[in-house]
C-alpha cells in the first residue's frame, strides 16, 4: 500500500510512523544499509521495509534531495507525496508525474550513517486529498495537519530554510546562532523580507510570521546543525539552488529584487566549488 523513495532523515521519519501504524512499506534506497535505526525519546527501533519491486502502491512518499527529483520519477506509484526542502523539486516531479502532491515536514531529524534521531517534534502538513495517508501516519504517532492549500506552508518553510540553512552553512555553526547573535539575526531578517516580497507578489500568504518562525525554529533546534551546513562540511552538493536559489529565480521572473539571497547563494556555491581544495 505504501512506498518510500529515499531513506534519509525524512524518509526514515515516514517509515518510522508507518511501522508504528503496522505497515511495512516498500523502499527505494540509493546506498543500502544492513540496518536502519530510528531513535526517538531515548529508544531506538529498527526500521522495517521491503525492497521495492514492481508492486503497486496507493501512495509513494518521495524524500530524496530536491536535486535528485528526476531520479525518483521511475519509482512512483499511486499518489506521489513529495516531502522536500525548498521549491522546485516538487514542480519537476509533478511535471513528469502529474498525480503528485506536496507535503511539508517540520520535524527535526538528524541522520548520521544508517541511524536517524528525532531532535524536534513538529508537524506533517498534507493536502486533504491524501487524508487517508494522514490517518495512517496519525495512527503511528505523527502530528498531521490537513490543509486546503499546502503552498503557504511550503513558502513558510522556504523562508525558514533560506535564513537558517544559508547562514549556518557559511558560518559552520549550529542553528541557535541565528537567534542568539544580533548580526546573524539581522541578516536572517533581511533574507526573510525578500522571501516575503516574492511570496506576496505570487499571491502566497504565509500562515505565520516568517521571521518569528525563524527565531522559534532556531531556538528550538539551537544545538542542531542544518542539512546545508552538514553538506558543506562533508563536501557534498547542497540544496541551496532550491532554497535561496529558488527565491532568486522567482524574484528575477517577477521583478522583485533579492540581493541578500543572491549573495548567500553565490557564497555557498563558491564554498561548494572550493570543496576538496582547502
Amino acid at each position: 500500500m505504501f512506498r518510500v523513495v529515499g531513506l534519509g532523515a525524512v524518509g526514515s521519519l515516514f517509515t518510522y510512523f508507518l511501522n508504528r501504524a503496522g505497515y511495512v512499506p516498500a523502499a527505494v534506497q540509493r546506498r543500502p544499509c544492513g540496518e536502519y535505526l530510528f531513535c526517538a525519546g531515548g529508544a531506538c527501533e529498527r526500521l522495517r521495509f521491503a525492497a521495492a519491486g514492481a508492486e503497486e502502491a496507493r501512495y509513494t512518499v518521495v524524500a530524496v534531495k530536491a536535486y535528485d527529483s528526476p531520479s525518483a520519477v521511475p519509482h512512483l506509484r499511486g499518489v506521489a507525496v513529495v516531502a522536500q526542502n525548498g521549491v522546485g523539486g516538487f514542480e519537476a516531479i509533478r511535471e513528469a508525474y502529474p498525480n503528485s502532491v506536496a507535503a511539508v515536514v517540520t520535524y527535526g531529524v538528524y541522520r548520521e550513517g544508517c541511524r536517524s534521531e528525532l531532535r524536534g517534534v513538529g508537524e506533517i502538513y498534507l493536502p486533504r486529498s491524501v487524508a487517508e495517508l494522514g490517518d495512517v501516519l496519525r495512527g503511528g504517532g505523527a502530528r498531521v495537519v490537513l490543509v486546503d492549500d499546502v503552498e503557504p506552508y511550503r513558502w513558510l518553510k522556504l523562508a525558514v530554510n533560506a535564513a537558517i540553512n544559508a547562514i549556518t552553512a557559511i558560518l559552520q555553526v549550529p542553528n541557535g546562532v541565528v537567534a542568539e547573535v544580533g548580526h546573524a539575526r539581522d541578516l536572517a531578517r533581511a533574507v526573510v523580507a525578500e522571501v516575503v516580497r516574492v511570496a506576496d507578489t505570487l499571491g502566497v500568504k504565509m500562515p505565520a510570521d516568517p521571521f518569528e518562525e525563524v527565531l522559534r525554529v532556531a531556538a528550538a533546534t539551537a544545538g542542531n546543525i542544518s542539512s546545508t551546513a552538514r553538506d558543506l562540511a562533508r563536501c557534498v552538493r547542497t540544496e541551496v539552488d532550491f532554497i535561496n536559489g529558488a527565491v532568486v529565480k522567482y524574484g528575477e521572473a517577477l521583478g522583485v529584487a533579492t540581493p541578500v539571497n543572491a549573495a548567500l547563494l553565490q557564497l555557498i556555491k563558491t564554498r561548494e566549488a572550493l570543496c576538496g581544495r582547502e
